[in-house]
């Protein structure tokens, strides 16, 4: 197993974007046997609820052309093949071994698999008729270039839809939503994970990342229209959607 050091969170000028992307590459990988459980036991069991609604905000059209970005084992990706099962669905990942966590599931080989950055796509433009992504955009090093790469990709009038972690808000609630993102999961963690310090990197850059409303503006600056939010978990998480303009 990789003892890499942990990508730093959001905002650390030091770090180069090819260091980022090999070190939350090796933090995956080495995590992955048990990412599933992991999420499944973060989000109190509703994980499975979230990722339904995140490919349902996708508008995912007959026989369409899906890229999962930030695949990991597949969830998304097996959800997008359970509510289309006609798509053609493409999983794209830095993580190779969480990949091959999820090719091994069942249904595994009705996905395509690819090694990829996303902030920069081997993939034609205007190729795909949907993009989903789940914790994605909190762990690039350049979200606008990874938001443009997303644009590029998708065909006119094709949308976006995401699964994001969220600051805790500032209402009544956010002492208790704090208490549980940087004192509750990385105790779970070391109860759970051999890394346990990789949760407390998703506490740490989860307090650094955008709010829901950040986010909207970051896919309004590279192009995208018909944007909107939802938030989970008090405000914890958010599905995210955008839409690609029609010429």
């Amino acid at each position: 197993m990789s003892q890499n050091p942990l990508p730093a969170p959001r905002g650390d000028a030091q770090r180069g974007a090819a260091d980022h992307h090999d070190r939350v590459s090796a933090m995956f990988d080495a995590i992955a046997g048990r990412y599933d459980l992991m999420n499944a036991v973060m989000t109190w069991g509703q994980e499975p609820r979230l990722v339904r609604h995140t490919v349902a905000r996708a508008n995912i059209p007959a026989q369409a052309r899906v890229l999962d970005l930030a695949t990991g084992t597949g969830d998304l990706a097996f959800e997008v093949l359970k509510q289309h099962p006609d798509a053609q669905v493409v999983g794209a990942d830095i993580a190779a071994e969480m990949m091959e966590v999820g090719r091994a599931r069942a249904g595994g080989d009705r996905i395509e698999w690819v090694v990829a950055d996303a902030t920069d796509l081997p993939f034609e433009a205007d190729s795909f008729d949907a993009v989903t992504h789940g914790y994605l955009l909190r762990n690039v090093a350049d979200i606008p270039a990874t938001l443009a790469e997303q644009f590029r990709v998708l065909r006119p009038g094709g949308w976006v839809a995401a699964l994001e972690t969220s600051p805790a808000p500032d209402n009544v609630l956010k002492p208790f939503s704090s208490f549980y993102i940087h004192r509750v999961m990385p105790q779970l963690a070391k109860l759970m994970a051999d890394r346990p310090e990789a949760y407390a990197y998703l506490s740490s850059s989860t307090k650094a990342f955008h709010t829901p409303d950040e986010v909207a503006d970051l896919f309004a600056d590279a192009g995208f229209v018909n944007i909107g939010h939802e938030t989970h978990m008090f405000g914890t998480l958010a599905t995210h959607w955008a839409m690609k303009p029609v010429d």
